[in-house]
């Protein structure tokens, strides 16, 4: 009897929403993912970040961010890679060590 009613009360639970994943299909539409990713990358560790700068390109279906955050007093350099209509979870950002 504990059994059906917990696997009814499981049934009825409300379940999260989803968040909507972001799909690429312009080097600009990646640029504010990329500064978002490698400032949480150093505010994680307790970094403080600022001045961000950044140029975008792409070459056939790869869609490129290359830039360069100050982080802990020192110049970082990014580089974000996505192929053009994927999404979110397969773009790859290089963080080079402070």
């Amino acid at each position: 009897m504990l059994a059906i009613a917990l696997s009814t009360a499981l049934a009825v639970a409300p379940t999260p929403p989803l968040a909507e994943e972001r799909i690429f299909e312009r080097a600009s539409e990646l640029q504010p993912w990329c500064r978002q990713e490698a400032e949480a990358h150093f505010i994680g560790q307790g970094i403080e970040t600022y001045q961000w700068t950044s140029s975008y390109s792409e070459s056939g279906r790869m869609l490129q961010v290359r830039g360069t955050l100050r982080a802990g007093g020192r110049d970082v350099a990014v580089t974000c890679r996505v192929a053009r209509g994927a999404r979110e979870r397969y773009a790859s950002i290089l963080i080079d060590p402070p």
